[in-house]
């Protein structure tokens, strides 16, 4: 299955027109994005942001792998996520089961609370800056960045750059799978080693049923210039999910009392 035919299907399964969203750059420069082999993928992150648009909150179990230095962190929590307020709470799993996060944005001073496990509990919840060095240690990004909306939008921003560059290709799958879920994906690699490539190598699974973003996964090049294997940098994958479940402010609220905070 060509390029075409795989949007083409996505977007006939969604049901929505087929409408081209400039992307965010000069006139010429985004009639280019659109003509290239990028603008496929454009399209369907656009059909993408259209269904997120109509996700009020959802809850999911979330699995990630980053990489911290030369060491593939994992992680697991369980995630209730509402979009206005920007809102998350996180109860983890491995490795630091049973710590609490919470982040509402406009509440709170704009500040992380955390209710930590083990010896740290006794100090009871602390705040923290979501963007500050400690709240960061253990994650690539912000807790403010939370949202699949958003990772389809720096899927989006990433593929406008690397539309027009050299010795890059993307290639659509539809017909891979997570475990029991049947998904979509769209792959891109870079051949060549460039300071303008942050990433060699992306993918993005989206359910064929739902349209929904449950896995992303992006590879760095390895340190070491005669070794040509990717290395993983990031990956998140999102199960069970359910969405508009109609969470409340009470779900994002440390004075809850199926919470911990204190």
């Amino acid at each position: 299955m060509d390029r075409r035919d795989f949007v083409k299907m996505f977007l006939m399964s969604t049901g929505l027109a087929a409408t081209w969203k400039l992307p965010s750059a000069n006139a010429k420069t985004a009639k280019e994005v659109l003509d290239s082999k990028f603008g496929p993928a454009i399209r369907i992150c656009d059909k993408c942001l259209e269904i997120l648009e109509k996700v009020e909150d959802f809850e999911s179990l979330l699995h990630t792998r980053e990489l911290h230095g030369n060491k593939l962190k994992e992680m697991v929590a369980r995630v209730k996520f509402r979009r206005n307020p920007r809102s998350v709470y996180m109860i983890f799993g491995k490795p630091h089961e049973g710590r609490e996060v919470i982040y509402v944005e406009g509440a709170n001073n704009n500040e992380l609370i955390v209710h930590e496990v083990g010896l740290k509990s006794i100090v009871g919840s602390i705040r923290l800056d979501p963007h500050g060095k400690r709240a960061m240690e253990e994650s690539h990004y912000p807790i403010t960045q939370f949202g699949l909306d958003l990772m389809i939008q720096g899927y989006r921003e990433q593929w406008e750059q690397e539309a027009l560059m050299p010795g890059v290709e993307i290639k659509f799958f539809p017909n891979a799978a997570i475990g029991d879920t049947e998904c979509k994906v769209i792959e891109t690699n870079h051949s060549t080693r460039s300071d303008d490539i942050k990433f060699v190598q992306t993918r993005l699974y989206l359910d064929a049923k739902t349209h929904l973003p449950v896995r992303s996964q992006r590879y760095v090049f390895p340190r070491k210039k005669k070794d040509d294997t990717p290395v993983l940098y990031e990956e998140y994958t999102y199960l069970e999910m359910k969405t508009n479940v109609g969470l409340k402010d009470i779900d994002f609220d440390p004075n809850n009392p199926n919470y911990h905070f204190q």
